[in-house]
């Protein structure tokens, strides 16, 4: 047996931005591996990494798009410049990230230059929302010391919980210790779930690729990064299908040592 974290969420209207989407900010149909871990450092207080292992699965009634303010960075474009009153219309950004807020004088402008301001202006976006989304998150710390820190943590955070955008708060209707079994591959009993999952492709062996055992768009699913001259890079994205919902479970994959059952809800858990 193996003991976890299972976390027992709902969402009402989130987005999990897929990082490459821009024009229109795409969703993740769950929530990236980042994000996740994420939430359990934000929620514990964390100021530093703590590594540990994910499995994410969840089900959504719809996807709706919707508009939001985003905040896009501009030259000091003319198109901006009001001529009755001689000044822009935007915030000003220096290239040291110290914000100043309302209008500037056009004749400050050829200052900022020289310092390197950046524009910043506000222009409608249109976001993509998932929406009643409940999620079964269970959470392996690779360090055991952790264990008890993130149980009571997701259970009294130091904040409101958010998955996704600051603004996604998500509603907690259960955090528990579990304990996890192997999947019986003897059985006679086939073993699904009721819920679309993230599985790692890498358990999923060549012989059953090839023979299209396996569905599911492959997604790259963002999980660890660092930070290099102040720029977020990746340096761990786990390739994942998005298994649907009551997809039967092969053999080959419940063999996996990252690969356990949740007895209790009756759930394959894929830790990545």
């Amino acid at each position: 047996m193996l003991k976890a974290i299972r976390v027992h969420m709902f969402q009402q209207m989130p987005n999990y931005r897929k990082p490459a989407s821009f024009l229109i900010r795409e969703t993740f149909p769950l929530p990236p591996y980042s994000s996740v871990i994420g939430m359990v450092h934000s929620a514990c207080g964390f100021d530093s990494y703590h590594s540990m292992k994910v499995s994410i699965q969840g089900s959504s009634a719809s996807e709706v798009n919707n508009l939001e303010t985003m905040h896009i960075k501009d030259n000091n474009s003319t198109d901006n410049f009001n001529k009755k009153t001689g000044k822009y219309r935007y915030t000003y950004v220096t290239g040291n990230i110290d914000y100043e807020k309302g209008t500037i004088e056009q004749s400050q402008i050829v200052q900022y230059n020289e310092n390197e301001a950046v524009g910043v202006m506000k222009v409608p976006n249109s976001v993509q929302l998932l929406t009643d989304v409940e999620l079964y998150i269970h959470i392996l710390p690779e360090n055991p010391e952790d264990f008890d820190k993130i149980l009571n943590g997701l259970r009294s955070p130091n904040e409101y919980i958010s998955l996704g955008r600051r603004e996604d708060i998500a509603r907690i209707d259960e955090v528990e210790a579990v304990e996890l079994d192997k999947i019986d591959v003897y059985s006679d009993e086939s073993v699904s779930s009721k819920f679309s999952a993230y599985l790692p492709v890498d358990y999923i062996s060549k012989d059953d690729e090839i023979s299209g055992e396996n569905i599911g768009t492959v997604y790259k699913v963002t999980k660890e990064f660092e930070i290099v001259k102040d720029k977020r890079i990746w340096k761990n994205i786990v390739s994942a299908r998005f298994l649907p919902p009551e997809k039967e479970i092969l053999d080959s994959v419940a063999e996996h040592e990252n690969v356990y059952y949740d007895t209790t809800e009756k759930l394959p858990v894929f830790f990545a």
